[in-house]
């Protein structure tokens, strides 16, 4: 009878594929953020106070806008409603500046360019994480005030319908250009803080001065600097609303133009980051 010792074997275990690892970072991504109360909090009166703005803006319309006709114009002025901006910023820094400024800093994002996913795998989870969230500020009240319009017989179910597919239209369009833009910002350090404050310096910093120096010097050209007022000259178009001070045509320009090019240098960003792979 001979005695041999015991042999192991180690279970090796696939690693995942890109598509996996993709809905991976997304699902911990937007699980993360609905644990924190303070993303909680902003989401919620964020889409809570621009949809009843909103409504109430569609509702005393006639009162603000004499004369105001029950047609598709109806929806530019809670399309080009203020707290929209305010929200949009406030949600962009809580939740978007640290989506890759924490990566950053935790070196978390080298772990997950060591597996099989690209930098452009990444940044389309970061974006997935982000977008719907910004969403609920510049599409969902939008499509819920025409909604309720249409319920309460204030515009025809038509024009109510058409209404909910411009609100998609430049909704999304907003949501593109703030997701762009807040990674951009969030890839450029490793303190969510600065990014942050970068959001808010984009939106504000740019609004209000160019509003001021607009009036001031008599020259609208100045609020192509602006985005929200780029965004609104979109959505007044799109309305068919009364023309705004700035062509539509060149803000929308400026808004895809911005939205792209941010997107293109945070990937180059991502490129340039060094990545040990073992």
């Amino acid at each position: 009878m001979s005695i041999s010792l015991p042999t192991y074997s180690r279970l090796e275990l696939p690693l995942l594929g890109r598509r996996e690892r993709v809905r991976a970072i997304i699902a911990t991504g937007l699980r993360r953020e609905f644990r924190r109360p303070a993303a909680i909090v902003v989401t919620v009166l964020g889409a809570a106070f621009t949809t009843i703005t909103s409504i109430v803006l569609l509702i005393f319309a006639q009162i603000l806008i004499p004369g105001q006709a029950a047609d598709l114009t109806f929806f530019a002025l809670p399309a080009s409603n203020g707290f929209v901006l305010f929200f949009v910023s406030l949600m962009a820094a809580v939740i978007g500046a640290g989506l890759i400024a924490d990566d950053m800093q935790s070196m978390a994002f080298t772990l997950y360019m060591s597996r099989p996913i690209t930098q452009t795998d990444y940044l389309l989870a970061k974006a997935a994480i982000l977008a719907p969230l910004v969403a609920m500020v510049t599409i969902l009240p939008l499509l819920l005030t025409a909604l309720v319009a249409a319920l309460l017989s204030r515009v025809s179910w038509a024009i109510a319908v058409e209404a909910m597919g411009i609100s998609l239209v430049i909704g999304g369009l907003l949501t593109l250009f703030y997701t762009a833009v807040t990674l951009f910002l969030s890839s450029l350090t490793r303190r969510k803080g600065i990014a942050a404050a970068g959001v808010f310096a984009v939106n504000f910093g740019l609004t209000v001065p160019a509003g001021i120096l607009a009036t001031r010097i008599g020259n609208p050209a100045i609020l192509y600097l602006s985005p929200w007022d780029d965004y609104v000259a979109v959505a007044s178009a799109a309305f068919g609303a009364t023309p705004s001070a700035i062509d539509w045509l060149a803000a929308l320009a400026v808004l895809l133009g911005v939205t792209v090019l941010a997107a293109f240098v945070t990937y180059i960003r991502m490129r340039a980051v060094e990545v040990i792979t073992g």
